[in-house]
């Protein structure tokens, strides 16, 4: 190696350590000193330095608030045939279903609607007719030891059997049958499905399918 530039290089490494060695000898924190314990002044309490988030206790009362209370009431299934000749749709707030095909809507209403509906009453005249609805949940539970005990006692299940009535309207375009319970008020979501169900498969039925 060139003794000139040994020496030159020699010379920078010696500058540039002096100069790290007097930056790091310079940082303030090196003159820190630690400083006095606060304390408090008299009358006075120290700043609370814990617990800073905690959340303030809210006093309620009612089933309404309680964390266990049941959820609102789910919409019912909407449906459509994929000829879109027969639809469940919401109409005038009750549940409907709409028929665009030849399936005549009294003869729907009197079809087989399973085990859990009772014709009760029916009114041709005014295409309306009465059923009886049995809640198979509430059967269920009712039959079982244990569980029997505790639905009599305090269960949050809400026995939905009860008397529904199935109206009719044939207009020139469609057909149209709704539901409703027996003090004229939309049905929970569980009971419209259980009947349309039965009535939707009964009004998208193929007539040759149902005479093979």
């Amino acid at each position: 190696m060139n003794p000139l530039f040994k020496t030159i290089l020699i010379t920078t490494l010696c500058c540039v350590l002096a100069s790290c060695s007097r930056l790091v000898k310079e940082e303030p924190y090196l003159q820190a000193e630690a400083t006095q314990t606060l304390t408090a002044i008299d009358g006075t309490d120290l700043p609370r330095t814990s617990n800073s988030l905690k959340i303030p206790e809210v006093k309620v009362s009612g089933t309404g608030v309680a964390p266990d209370s049941k959820p609102p009431e789910m919409a019912f299934a909407r449906r459509r045939s994929d000829d879109e000749n027969v639809v469940i749709i919401e109409s005038g707030g009750m549940p409907t279903i709409e028929i665009f095909n030849e399936k005549d809507a009294w003869d729907l209403i009197l079809g087989d609607h399973g085990y859990n509906w009772q014709l009760l009453d029916e009114d041709p005249e005014n295409c309306q007719a009465t059923f009886r609805f049995y809640d198979p949940v509430t059967e269920e539970v009712q039959n079982k030891g244990l569980l029997k005990r505790l639905f009599t006692i305090e269960s949050n299940y809400l026995d939905r059997s009860g008397e529904y009535v199935l109206t009719c309207l044939k207009l020139s375009e469609k057909q149209q049958i709704w539901l409703q319970t027996i003090d004229f008020e939309a049905p929970s979501s569980y009971v419209v499905d259980d009947l349309f169900s039965h009535i939707f498969d009964a009004a998208t039925e193929d007539k040759n399918s149902a005479e093979e």
